[in-house]
């Protein structure tokens, strides 16, 4: 379906300062539509060729009454003469109100109120309500449809949607909230079930009607500052009992003079309860990931102790090997004791990575320079355990056998005359998040694969671990094959998109 801007800018003439202006009431237009007890449309009008039609930019029901549309308008292209009221109210550019008959037996209520910015008619916003029957409304219906009222009088004087309004952060306020209606000397004329209810949770146990503002516990600061800058001002009062309640505060307009607000009052106790239990579970978790990666390194020190009283080379050799996998986890839990999500950026775990696997093959006569290219973008943090202790077995293999002792490898000679008789061995990890899934290829310029090497066939320690993690767990494929240019090696691990999947089902990937 297409946006208000996107019909905006195919239908009409209005530029993105006006389509702004539109945005902006159609984010707050729920409130409208509560106060109303109707369906809200906002239509458009069409360019020079075609003046004569309307199209809707913007439908909206309600949560206090019975919708008139069981589907949505929004795109719909009308005829000016079978919409006459809201083509009278772009023409005339002031409120209209009539009845529309759509049947024997339903009359349509509209009232047509244009939206007006800078002294100029942008659109017409319909309030569209079937004609209820002769009965009589209760207070609190008469007072919303009076608000309503005061506020389609704002639109058409340009006085709302506000300038420079605040915005709610967690939803859009709605009637049902609990409303509060105050005059223009913060005396409370009406007040909801609702925010009666919130009021007494803060502790206000009097009559709440005809009681003046700042005594309801909610501050007077609110209502000053709504008066004082002409738009709505939020705020949020906890006691210290964790009771909470969010204000929001419309002041209510005439040709640029307060009259009055109302103030949408809700109770978010249990919100915010939520929301610190979900700080404290995220803390917990993050101290878990701290003390594994702790442990971790004592492991790994406790072992290093061993190897150091162990005579046998071989014997020294594998322990030396079990530390540099053990490190490798320990790098990708300390990346999620830093991280408030379930996923990680596994670039940020190469680097260490690539540091654990230098410190363990650096040496004067076997130099070798690692370079990483492309991003990964964001994996879950079991996927990135699995994935660290592979990428770290495949550049340990690159450099053991890319690379063997012989130190100066042929057809690396510098320029003649520089002193040196080889560069460095070197070995590139590239990555490549695509929308089939994540490519890993460890590429080295070392000697290349053995004549007649078969990956199902290899027997050593390094290359089993990276088969079974890459197959068995992560779901994907690993290959080896000769580089395309000159000697050496391309090892490339392919994991499906459907492993890189988080906890909640998305899949994200870089965002640079």
């Amino acid at each position: 379906m297409a946006t208000l801007a996107e019909l905006a800018r195919s239908h009409t003439e209005l530029d993105d300062r006006r389509v702004v202006h539109l945005q902006d009431l159609v984010s707050s237009w729920g409130l409208l539509a509560d106060l109303s007890f109707a369906d809200l449309l906002l239509f458009g009008r069409g360019g020079n060729a075609a003046e004569d039609q309307l199209v809707v930019v913007g439908h909206v029901r309600p949560t206090t009454g019975i919708t008139l549309y069981r589907a949505d308008l929004m795109g719909q292209v009308f005829d000016g003469r079978r919409r006459p009221l809201v083509t009278e109210a772009f023409s005339t550019g002031v409120t209209v109100r009539g009845s529309v008959n759509v049947g024997a037996d339903h009359d349509v209520r509209v009232t047509a109120v244009p939206v007006r910015q800078d002294g100029e008619v942008l659109a017409v916003l319909a309030r569209e309500r079937i004609r209820p029957d002769d009965r009589s409304t209760s207070e609190q219906e008469r007072t919303y449809v009076g608000l309503f009222d005061r506020f389609a009088a704002m639109i058409e004087q340009g006085e709302f949607p506000y300038r420079d309004e605040e915005r709610l952060r967690h939803r859009t306020p709605r009637v049902g909230d609990g409303l509060l209606l105050v005059d223009a000397d913060g005396r409370i004329e009406f007040a909801s079930p609702n925010a009666v209810s919130s009021l007494n949770r803060l502790g206000m146990t009097r009559g709440v009607t005809g009681a003046r503002f700042e005594d309801t516990g909610l501050g007077s600061s609110i209502l000053r500052e709504a008066f004082d800058r002409r738009t709505a001002v939020i705020d949020e009062m906890e006691r210290s009992d964790e009771v909470a309640v969010v204000s929001h505060c419309f002041p209510l307009l005439d040709r640029g003079v307060a009259t009055g607000a109302i103030v949408l009052v809700r109770d978010v106790t249990e919100l915010r309860r939520r929301d610190r239990q979900l700080v404290s579970k995220d803390a917990t978790i993050r101290e878990i990931h701290h003390r594994v990666k702790n442990n971790l390194q004592t492991i790994s020190s406790l072992l290093r102790l061993q190897s150091r009283r162990l005579q046998g080379e071989e014997a020294r050799s594998a322990l030396g090997e079990s530390v540099r996998r053990i490190s490798a986890i320990s790098v990708v839990h300390e990346t999620l004791a830093q991280s408030t999500e379930d996923d990680v950026s596994f670039g940020e775990i190469v680097g260490p990575l690539v540091r654990v696997v230098e410190e363990s093959v650096s040496s004067p006569l076997r130099p070798v320079t690692f370079i990483v290219e492309g991003d990964a973008g964001m994996v879950p943090g079991q996927v990135a355990t699995t994935l660290a202790v592979v990428l770290t077995e495949l550049l340990q293999n690159a450099v053991d056998h890319a690379f063997p002792e012989a130190p100066l490898l042929p057809d690396r000679s510098e320029t003649p005359g520089d002193g040196e008789d080889s560069n460095p061995g070197l070995v590139r990890i590239e990555l490549e998040r695509r929308s089939d899934g994540l490519s890993l290829r460890v590429v080295d310029d070392g000697v290349g694969l053995p004549e007649g090497f078969d990956l199902d066939e290899a027997t050593g320690l390094g290359l089993t671990i990276v088969r079974t993690f890459v197959e068995g767990e992560l779901g994907g494929g690993i290959s080896l094959s000769p580089a395309e240019r000159g000697s050496g090696t391309v090892a490339e691990v392919r994991l499906p998109a459907s492993r890189l999947t988080g906890p909640w089902g998305d899949s994200r990937e870089p965002t640079g």
